[in-house]
């Protein structure tokens, strides 16, 4: 495997607080030549994972109007040699979750919060290979790592805009052409929520990383909140004492729905809810850590990187406590500002380390680096 003589990275072209007030959530951007050091992992690497029961994979075949196909993971090796030499496409969801080093350029995105940050999905297409063309419902970043990739984009979708009805994905009808763009090895697509887009391998080594965020679901995060409140309260059962006879049996009286409704509604806790939003938040898409860190890739790409964060780990600071992988930790003392440190990056110097490393603070590092979450390099 060939080792990267720079950690992968993504640089704006322009100042943070200009892209988000004018193309954040607003409307695309292309940054040419905006990212590098995207070598690794290469499609035998990602082929590879592709074979893994744990990891998300798919495969698709298709072009134009069809046929398509959709086959989801894991896959066998035979698989990948009875494919064409064009017009599919594979994709591995998580890729930083399982390759330490992928997550890195995670780093770069810190003009965001980074519970925002959901994933990087990575694809490898063959000639033509494509997804058809679709919207997505959250931000993304598109960087072109390998290969050739052109994009069409159209309008902004919605629920309501009409899909195929004959083809395994959610791929849309029709789609008006409004820009398009080529992109070559480092070039980034950023593309809002909802705006229709095609991309089409215009070779046969296109490799492109999909920075995903997320966007929580307030239906989601209702469901979670309940649960949370309703783990910590005993029965509380409708009861009655002392009523007068009615008049008619077989109706609701409007006084004791509302009464009841209040009753539920007045269960709800904002402390149980707001560690329900945190545990939420910090929980990763996927979880384990069966993936080990590849210390020597690391150090090879960045010298100065004594402590890394596993790439399955999310780690959310909220008042005095760190919410890691949905676990909370209370912090005492100078634990607050080591576990600030680990929270804001992924990667960590001896410079940095002794900054906030003291005898309350270094017990939970090392514990955190016992239990597989960090590593030394």
């Amino acid at each position: 495997m060939t080792v990267d003589a720079v950690p992968p990275r993504f640089t704006l072209p322009l100042a943070p607080g200009d892209f988000l007030a004018r193309h954040w959530q607003r409307a695309p951007l292309f940054m040419p030549g905006a990212a590098v050091g995207l070598d690794h992992p290469d499609p035998d690497t990602l082929a590879g994972l592709a074979l893994e029961p744990e990891v998300e994979s798919r495969l698709i075949e298709g072009a134009g109007d069809g046929p398509w196909s959709l086959e989801q993971g894991p896959f066998e090796e035979q698989r990948f040699g009875a494919l064409g030499p064009r017009d599919w496409t594979l994709l591995v969801q998580s890729v930083d979750h399982y390759l330490t080093e992928v997550s890195l350029l995670l780093d770069d995105f810190r003009f965001l919060p980074g519970w925002r940050l959901e994933d990087i999905m990575i694809s490898y297409a063959a000639e033509g290979g494509s997804v058809g063309p679709h919207f997505d419902q959250y931000d993304v970043f598109l960087i072109q790592a390998s290969g050739r990739r052109h994009w069409q984009l159209g309008p902004l979708c919605d629920d309501d805009t009409r899909l195929r009805g004959d083809v395994p994905l959610k791929m849309l009808a029709h789609m008006p052409v409004e820009s398009e763009y080529t992109a070559g090895p480092g070039d980034v697509l950023y593309l809002p929520p909802g705006m229709a887009h095609h991309g089409v391998a215009l070779d046969s080594d296109c490799v492109t990383w999909s920075v995903g965020f997320r966007a929580p679901d307030y239906r989601d995060l209702l469901a979670e909140v309940v649960a949370e409140t309703l783990a910590e309260t005993p029965t509380r059962l409708y009861a009655d004492p002392g009523r007068a006879p009615v008049a008619d049996p077989g109706r609701l009286d409007a006084g004791e729905r509302d009464a009841m409704l209040d009753a539920a509604l007045a269960l709800f806790d904002r402390d149980a809810g707001r560690r329900a939003l945190a545990r939420w938040l910090s929980t990763p898409r996927q979880t384990g850590l069966d993936f080990l860190i590849d210390p020597a890739h690391i150090r090879a790409a960045d010298p100065d990187a004594a402590l890394v964060r596993h790439g399955g780990v999310r780690l959310l600071v909220v008042d005095d406590t760190a919410w890691l992988n949905g676990e909370a930790w209370p912090l005492r003392g100078s634990q607050a500002a080591l576990a600030g440190l680990l929270a804001r990056q992924r990667r960590y110097t001896n410079d940095e380390l002794a900054a906030v490393l003291d005898t309350d603070s270094r017990p939970l590092l090392d514990h955190w680096i016992d239990q597989g979450y960090f590593a030394e390099l």
